[in-house]
């Protein structure tokens, strides 16, 4: 006990380093470290247990959870709100089939307007240059 509680001292003064550390890969050591301070913040609790060892290894797993389970609360809020937003623009946008035949009728009524003004302005111009030819 007494050997359990002088390695516990000097991790509590930061005399003892873990060698295994220095051989994790850069990528993932400060993430590392985040656990292993944030766990520390229970370290009256764990450190009372019959393996302190897994009871912090328990508390930085709990920590994780808590921290994906608030991840995903944020992800679903906003799915929501993208998908009410998506909602909404697709009210205001959409149209329906009748409405769109509609539309598509009056521009054909249209194109046939022009067409027949046109056409109607070419016979005047070519009735013009007979009347003038006459002269």
């Amino acid at each position: 006990m007494e050997k359990y509680l002088n390695c516990f001292n000097k991790i509590k003064l930061g005399e003892y380093k873990m060698p295994w550390r220095k051989n994790v890969d850069p990528i993932i050591k400060s993430y590392l470290d985040i656990q292993v301070k944030e766990s520390n913040k229970f370290r009256n609790a764990f450190s009372g247990a019959k393996n302190p060892a897994n009871a912090q290894l328990w508390i930085a797993i709990a920590n994780m959870t808590k921290h994906t389970f608030n991840l995903e609360l944020k992800i679903k809020y906003l799915e929501g709100t993208i998908r009410d937003l998506n909602e909404r623009l697709m009210a205001i946008t959409e149209k329906k089939p009748e409405d769109i035949l509609k539309e598509l009728e009056k521009e054909a009524k249209q194109t046939k307007k022009t067409i027949k003004k046109k056409l109607e302005v070419k016979k005047v111009k070519s009735s013009l240059k007979k009347n003038l030819k006459r002269f």
